[in-house]
């Protein structure tokens, strides 16, 4: 069987396969994903509370969203801490982490097809282009299915560019003698 890792016509027998270190990015991933929508909707939930820990959310999350009020969804009265547009790519990718092994296994490492990424880009291309020329305003929903139409597939991209930048880096790590 070909090890990706061995050089040619070397095995490593202590080393590492392939499988281990996409599942350790797998599970990065959804810990981190979950996380990251945690924090969308504790940041309003804190904001109810007069927690001054609320600001830090906001903060957190205006590095990566405009936040304009009109824009998101309301929890306990409050923005959530990203657009709806935001929410959805989110929300989406997060379903992208879960749906990985089932559409992609842990045992190969590939891409999505160009076209597919094309595809699921043009909803949130057209709509966002659209609205930045003012041809016409989204309501928040529609905002918020085309940002979770591309979402999914970001993560497709996410792990397997993670995990090959972590095979690349354990390789070079083992001087070839050949």
């Amino acid at each position: 069987m070909f090890d990706p890792l061995s050089p040619p016509g070397r095995t490593q027998p202590n080393r590492l396969a392939l499988p281990p270190r996409i599942i350790l990015v797998y599970f990065f991933s959804v810990s981190a994903s979950l996380l990251w929508i945690a924090g969308i909707f504790l940041a309003p939930y804190l904001k109810s509370r007069a927690s001054p820990w609320h600001a830090f959310f906001y903060l957190v999350f205006s590095s990566v969203c405009h936040q304009v009020p009109n824009r998101c969804f309301f929890l306990y009265g409050h923005p959530l801490a990203v657009c709806t547009r935001c929410l959805g790519i989110y929300s989406g990718g997060f379903l992208g982490v879960l749906l990985y092994p089932v559409f992609r296994g842990f045992r190969r490492l590939e891409l999505p097809s160009t076209k597919l990424f094309f595809f699921l880009s043009a909803p949130i291309f057209v709509d966002t282009l659209a609205n930045f020329v003012h041809w016409w305003n989204t309501p928040p929903l529609a905002r918020f299915f085309t940002g979770f139409i591309w979402g999914p597939i970001l993560p497709f991209y996410f792990i397997t560019g993670m995990a090959s930048l972590f095979l690349k880096r354990e390789k070079n790590c083992f001087p070839n003698f050949s």
